[in-house]
């Protein structure tokens, strides 16, 4: 059992990090939460944010002992396609369900990432992980593609600037991940892909919340 339990229908704040500098902080809403795992959803149009350079460039254009160095800022992103994010307590990965705005699902996706830890501090909780770049994509037909191979290596060649250190740990999660999809087990097994959200959810919030120090194992 998760030091922390979410209870369905709050909000909680999904908090990536490179090393201990935040990346990513996006709101979700917990649909279901279990001993093993948690089920959550944000709508088409949610607000999250990244933390980029102070001159606005992002990860992508910027070289990564530069990035690594830097402070960087919020900048506000929204997303265009409803997600359903599957956080299983202990894996190397988390699966999205990826929806369009009609309702319709159009896609898996499968992110590799450092286990993801509960935390709870006053009103506000969420899940700290750290992202390893390298993700699996599934079409509706299960068919597979790796994403992002080229910038694990690029980075990894930089391990003094680079969060991700065990390139082994991280294909191994996708290699398993692959697996299920290949055997149409779940969560590649139809698990989901007609959800539909309560239509009595309020909106999700679109401001930064506080910030609080990175939760670990």
């Amino acid at each position: 059992m998760p030091s922390v339990e979410f209870v369905p229908g709050e909000t909680i704040r999904l908090r990536h990090f490179q090393r201990d500098r935040p990346a990513l902080i996006f709101p979700y809403r917990v649909v279901e939460a279990h001993d093993d795992a948690v089920l959550l959803w944000a709508p088409a149009g949610t607000r999250g944010w990244l933390f980029n350079m102070p001159d606005g460039r992002g990860l992508a254009q910027t070289p990564l002992p530069e990035w690594s160095a830097a402070t960087r800022v919020p900048v506000s992103h929204t997303v265009e396609h409803g997600t359903l994010s599957w956080v299983p307590y202990g894996r190397d990965y988390s699966v999205r369900w990826f929806f369009r705005p009609d309702g319709r699902f159009f896609r898996w996706y499968g992110n590799l990432e450092a286990p993801s830890v509960p935390w709870r501090t006053g009103a506000t909780a969420g899940l700290d992980t750290s992202d390893w770049d390298l993700d699996v994509v599934v079409e509706p037909d299960r068919t597979w593609r790796w994403k992002d191979e080229e910038e694990l290596t690029t980075r990894l060649a930089m391990p003094e600037s680079y969060w991700v250190h065990d390139e082994e740990r991280v294909r191994r999660a996708g290699k398993d991940l692959i697996a299920l999809a290949e055997a149409g087990a779940f969560p590649f097994d139809g698990t989901w892909c007609d959800f539909r959200p309560d239509p009595s959810w309020p909106p999700l919030p679109e401001d930064l919340p506080e910030h609080h120090p990175r939760s670990r194992p």
